[in-house]
């Protein structure tokens, strides 16, 4: 039985590898993406060597665990 609109990522069509299947798939991973991107403007590197690195840490574990969280691993075809 499947189920629409529950989880946000799945396996890719084509190649190898999971992405985003939804919305919130989408809308996830552009977040991350441009949390990381601002994440130097907010923390400067060179003078907050660890806290930038913790942080970047910090958002990567976040985004894996709702990856993880709202994965289909079931096989579509």
């Amino acid at each position: 039985m499947k189920s629409e609109g529950k989880y946000w990522f799945g396996r890719k069509r084509f190649g190898y590898g999971f992405g985003p299947r939804s919305w919130q798939g989408w809308l996830a991973l552009l977040v991350y993406a441009g949390l990381m991107i601002f994440l130097p403007r907010v923390i400067a590197p060179a003078s907050h060597h660890g806290a930038y690195i913790a942080s970047a840490i910090g958002l990567t574990v976040a985004f894996f665990a709702i990856f993880f969280w709202k994965l289909d691993t079931s096989k579509s075809d």
